[in-house]
């Protein structure tokens, strides 16, 4: 027992050593276009409030990352320090990343595992690009969408629904999360009849949501922020918006630049883009979900002696990220960055690391090939192999067949599998 303390000692120690050899070595700048978003947006709430920050047209963040730069602004405390200082807000993002990597491991047995891989995962090139390169902020929603499906594997019921509408409050691609979080809050209330704990996890969400929305209430900007959520789908309507997904294959023949020339209401067949990206994702999302929904019926209806490895929900819940990623329009290519976390966290307790290292490999190949942090942008470098949007699709899709095919196929076990029954 002492030794384990000793050992989850040391463990901080590390983290918080490897949290502050980041901060020191942080890159002063980012993605052209973000960084000077979140610039301009941090002015003018300094100048004229939080409350009046969508009088901006081009303000299309969700209320509690604003919150987030009003309290940068007021730590600067001038326009000039906002300016140069702008990178620090990174600080703040890459506490996410720690705290997602954290809870990666939370399920692996031993503490030499634990430390082992959870440094793998923070030193993965690709996991960090998104914070400390591109200076985006993904890694948030990601955390509290991961550790909402944490508690609720863990029957936490108040704790995930509080943590998923902290992910779907700083972004609505939290949404990757919901089915199979409801999913598994559904089954402990079947198994526990746990009502209570729905219901007092739903009233402090709908609390917290007040008390997020409540400055704009208060100042009658509400329809404005509404306006933010319902124009999120559509906001930019192109096939992709740097993703190298389905439509990289779809549209072959069509440059990065030239995505953007394209609306995704052009027809093919009978459907616009748009309507085959979704017909897509629902239908491979589901496929994902439904080894856990029959699960459920089995577990509820006939029989109660039968398990659902805990590795699998998070190979679900990637899938569900993957799909919404590679075949719907109007993607990013930072929209995959759930898929980071969970593969990861899939690959280190079924001790399948394959899939992890290409979707790796995918994600930063398309984040660099957008950002060029590398400093590398020459004709011969961008146009090289390695960033061909289609070869970075296919890798891609490599890993979303490879994780059907465990989840459906591949009945292996190991004596370290934890199940949820």
């Amino acid at each position: 027992m002492k030794s384990q303390i000793e050992d989850k000692f040391r463990w901080y120690v590390l983290i918080a050593m490897l949290y502050f050899i980041y901060v020191l070595l942080m890159h002063k700048w980012g993605h052209q276009g973000d960084m000077t978003f979140w610039m301009n947006w941090s002015k003018y709430i300094f100048t004229h409030g939080i409350t009046h920050i969508y009088e901006l047209e081009n303000c299309n963040y969700l209320p509690a990352y604003l919150y987030v730069l009003w309290l940068h602004t007021h730590i600067q405390g001038n326009f000039q320090d906002i300016g140069d200082n702008l990178y620090t807000i990174k600080y703040f993002t890459l506490l996410f990343d720690f705290g997602a990597a954290y809870f990666a491991v939370y399920f692996v047995p031993t503490m030499r595992d634990k430390i082992f891989y959870f440094f793998v995962l923070l030193l993965n090139a690709a996991f960090i690009y998104n914070t400390a390169f591109w200076g985006q902020v993904d890694a948030i929603y990601t955390c509290f969408g991961f550790v909402a499906l944490i508690m609720a594997i863990k029957n936490r019921t108040v704790i995930s629904i509080i943590c998923l509408a902290l992910a779907l409050n700083f972004k609505l691609q939290a949404l990757v999360f919901v089915p199979i979080i409801t999913m598994i809050l559904c089954f402990h209330l079947l198994q526990h009849k746990s009502y209570k704990k729905i219901l007092i996890g739903i009233l402090c969400a709908i609390v917290l949501q007040i008390f997020i929305l409540l400055p704009f209430i208060l100042h009658h900007q509400l329809p404005k922020v509404i306006a933010v959520i319902t124009n999120a789908v559509g906001f930019y309507n192109f096939p992709t918006l740097g993703a190298f997904n389905f439509w990289s294959f779809m549209l072959p023949n069509v440059s990065i630049e030239g995505m953007y020339q394209i609306s995704d209401n052009v027809k093919f067949g009978s459907l616009t883009y748009h309507q085959i990206g979704l017909l897509l994702f629902f239908v491979l999302s589901f496929a994902a979900l439904f080894p856990f929904l029959h699960f459920m019926y089995k577990q509820s209806f006939i029989t109660k002696d039968i398990q659902f490895p805990i590795k699998n929900i998070f190979l679900i819940t990637a899938l569900c990220s993957l799909n919404f990623y590679f075949f719907n329009t109007q993607m990013h290519e930072r929209y995959v960055h759930p898929a980071i976390v969970l593969i990861a966290t899939y690959s280190f307790l079924s001790k399948r690391y394959g899939i992890f290292l290409i979707l790796s490999i995918a994600y930063f190949l398309n984040l660099e090939r957008i950002c060029w942090y590398l400093h590398l942008h020459n004709e011969t470098y961008l146009n090289g192999l390695l960033f061909k949007p289609r070869l970075i699709a296919a890798l891609y899709l490599f890993v979303i067949l490879q994780s059907y095919y465990y989840l459906y196929f591949d009945k292996s076990k190991q004596e370290t599998d934890i199940s949820l029954a």
